[in-house]
This record gives C-alpha cells, structure tokens and sequence, in this order.
C-alpha cells in the first residue's frame, strides 16, 4: 500500500474537508455566476480561494496517516495551484478595468483566458479530489495503476458525458441549431478519437498479451469504428442512434469482463444494466420524444439518459479490485456498497442540474412557462441567449428576453 495504517487525522480531515468545499461546491458555483455576470461571482472566487490556501497548507502540516511521495496527488497540485493562481490574477486585473494602450488590445484574451481557465477549474479540482481519495486510501499503485486508470478514466467519461446531455438537454440545443449540428455528432467524434487511443495505449507494446489487454484493445477498436459510422450519419445536422447503440454494446462488452475479485461480477453486472438502460433510453428519446426545433418542453423521459449515464459511471469508477478488497476485509456486502455509489450519482446529478437551473434564471433564459405573455421571435431569442455560454459578451448586459402581455387566464390553477 502506498500509505501507512495510522488514522487520517483531525489537521488531514480538514484539509479535506476545505478542498471538497472549495472545488466541489463553491468553484463551480462561482463558474455559474460569472457566467451570469452576477454580483456574488466575485465573493464566492474569493471565499473559495481563500479555503484553498488554507487547505493547501494543512495537508503539509498534517499528522497520522503517511503517504507515498511520488502519488499523481502531490504532482497534479502543482497544475491546480497555478490554474487557480492565474484565474484568480487575470479576475483581478480584469476588474482594473484597463482600458487604455497595451490594455486594450490584450483584454479581450485575457478575458478569454480567464473564461477559460474559470471553467477548467471545477474539472482540474475534480481530478485532484479523486486523485487525493485515491491517495487516502493508498490503492492504484504498482501493479494496480493500469486497472485504477481504466476504471477511474472510463468511469469519469460517462459522468462527464451525463453532465453534458444534461447541459444540453436544458441549454444546448439552440448551441447545436446555430452550428448546424446535431449532439451525436460531436459525441461520434469524441467516440472516434477515444477509440483510436485506447486502440493504441491499452496493450504495453513488448510485453506479453493478456485477457484485459484483448478487451480493452477491442473496446478500442469498436469504438473508432462505431464513431466513424456514427459521423456520417449525423452529419448536417441529424439525429442518429449509434452513439446509444455503442453504449449498449460497451455495456454487453463489460458484463462479459472476467474477474479477479469476489463481488466483482456482480457490481460490473449492474453497471452494465445501467449503461444499457442508458442508451435504451436515449435510442427512445431520439426516435419517439424528440421533435425537430422544439426547445420548449422537456419530456421526464428526457432526464433518464443523462441520469443513467451519471450512475453507472459512479458505479463503474468504484468496482475496482482493490476497492472490493477492502469491502470484503470490512464485511460490507455489494448491495450496500452499491446504494451509497447510486446515492453519490443522485447527488452529482441534482448538483449539476441545480447549477443549469441557477444560470437559467439569473440569465432569464427562455424557459417559455412564463404564464400569461407570449415569447416574440422566441427561436432567435433562444438562440441569442443560449449563446452566452461561449460567447464573451463583455460588456453587453441586454435583457435577452422581450415579452408581451396577453389574455390568457393565469388564475387556471388557482
């Protein structure tokens, strides 16, 4: 194990606490309000800053529990801590409001820069969270690192891509309408490009093959080829089913995965109903629910793809062999153990829709539940305000939203 069997400590809980506070919650949280040009942006950057140096400088002052030098923990805070010196420096410097000569002409890319690197945060933090629980616990070195990365990597991606169907579902498709493409467009493209690197990365090139190299290289494999289909079928703008279709097949792929460890099937066996209700859902909601340019109404059947995504990515991130190990130690059954991983999906879900909802109604955006007016040019005014996720409208505070009285009766539910 790459850390020692003392206790973690009071000085070491802090430190964790103040890190999940900072990155988990009030990071993304700021990245919200300054999108929504929103007065408490500012103070929530600061408090959130200002918990991370105090975290930062209790994990080197900790007791306890001792860790492995050379753990991905300690290298990537290096990456963290200048990500977040350089966000919160250009913040600074942009509230300056410099204008003039050289100011000029450099603000508007640090004004992207600063977008950029706002929202890079929360991911980075991200990262650096699993990576210190990893640490935590001393699991995902030696021998187990290639397994750890597989299933942390693979599992992050179907969160990730959950977040962004959610993203997408509330937001993005007046995005996707002005660009004139469709989402599984983009998602065949990041399918393609994963394919050809896990093709490439899963084998050690000199060293004998074994069972996980031929699964994980053949994953590769259908996955470029599937993403090849799923371009030209959803090119210009259509709909297609092969992104869901793949995801059913991975699903199928990893039930099918021998194991090493008690219990192992059995979580991998839920984590793949998961996924295949997953894209069982999104195939429905593609070919039976959604209609073409209608951005007004959201069906309940909508949410269940995002949703889906997000649990079996928690539950494929925690299936490790060293993590059922110790449940096997400890003597807690897989069914409780995987009660609290869906209940960790259920909140990173109701996390990322609070923040979409938060920026809806700080921007105004058009919902169309506005009882009693009538939207006016409502496709161009979706598409205007959608646009304020990308677009850096620096100082362009108009109101997105023009409405109108009309004569419906608002007191039908009263």
């Amino acid at each position: 194990s790459a850390a020692t069997n003392e206790p973690i400590g009071l000085i070491m809980t802090l430190h964790i606490a103040f890190m999940v506070t900072s990155f988990g919650i009030l990071y993304p949280l700021g990245m919200v309000l300054g999108l929504a040009k929103n007065k408490w942006h500012v103070p929530t950057q600061v408090l959130a800053s200002t918990l991370f140096v105090i975290g930062y400088f209790l994990a080197h002052a900790h007791n306890g529990r001792n860790y492995e030098p050379h753990i991905a923990h300690r290298w990537f805070a290096d990456i963290v801590i200048w990500t977040v010196f350089i966000q919160f420096g250009l913040g600074v410097y942009l509230k300056l409001h410099l204008e003039k000569g050289i100011h000029g002409r450099i603000r508007p890319a640090l004004v992207k820069v600063h977008k950029v690197t706002g929202a890079a945060i929360p991911v980075i933090g991200y990262v650096q969270i699993v990576l210190g629980v990893i640490a935590s616990l001393g699991f995902c070195y030696g021998d187990h690192t290639g397994q750890c990365l597989a299933h942390f990597i693979m599992g992050s991606s179907f969160v990730g891509y959950g977040i962004l169907l959610l993203l997408s579902l509330r937001v993005g498709g007046p995005w996707l309408l002005r660009r004139g493409q469709s989402q599984e467009w983009y998602d065949s493209w990041v399918i393609m490009l994963w394919g050809i690197v896990n093709t490439f990365t899963e084998h050690r090139w000199g060293q004998p093959w074994n069972h996980g190299d031929y699964q994980h290289t053949s994953m590769g494999i259908i996955w470029w080829a599937a993403g090849l289909v799923g371009i030209v079928l959803s090119r210009n703008g259509k709909r297609s089913v092969i992104p869901s279709v793949l995801i059913i097949l991975t699903a199928v792929s990893f039930q099918g995965h021998a194991q090493h460890v008690a219990n192992s099937g059995a979580i991998h066996s839920y984590f793949g109903y998961m996924l295949m209700a997953g894209g069982l859902s999104r195939i429905i909601e593609i070919c039976f629910i959604w209609k073409e340019g209608q951005y007004d109404t959201i069906s309940p059947w909508q949410y269940l793809p995002p949703l889906t995504l997000i649990l079996s990515g928690l539950l494929f991130m925690g299936s490790t062999e060293e993590q059922l190990g110790l449940l096997a130690y400890m003597g807690i059954d897989i069914s409780s153990y995987m009660n609290v991983l869906l209940s960790f999906g259920f909140v990173v879900f109701l996390f990322a829709f609070c923040l979409i909802y938060l920026w809806e109604k700080l921007t105004h955006y058009p919902n169309h539940n506005n009882e009693g007016y009538t939207e006016v040019d409502s496709e161009n005014t979706i598409l205007d305000a959608s646009s304020a996720f990308l677009e850096d409208d620096d100082d362009q505070d108009e109101d997105a939203v023009e409405l109108k009285p009309t004569h419906r009766n608002n007191n039908r539910y009263e």
